[in-house]
């Protein structure tokens, strides 16, 4: 059962990735937000989603499990510090 990393390169073509588990899938989708990609959802082997808010949740500069957010320069979104 695999996960995919739904995002956008920088040049906006869009990609994904895989992961084994859930907990990697995020770890990943965070690695790649500190990267400024553009994270868009990550598909669940069942056929659910995690959409970007939920991410946006986990995201810490690309550490997981995310305790703080860093900015996101394609969002727009003002960072908050725990």
């Amino acid at each position: 059962m695999m996960w995919h990393i739904v995002f956008a390169e920088r040049d906006g073509r869009i990609q994904s990735r895989a992961a084994r588990s859930r907990d990697s899938a995020i770890h990943v989708a965070c690695e790649l937000l500190s990267q400024v990609h553009d994270v868009r959802r990550i598909l669940e082997p069942n056929g659910l989603t995690i959409e970007r808010p939920e991410l946006d949740e986990h995201f810490d500069e690309g550490r997981f499990p995310g305790l703080r957010r860093a900015p996101c320069h394609i969002s727009g979104k003002v960072p908050v510090l725990a």
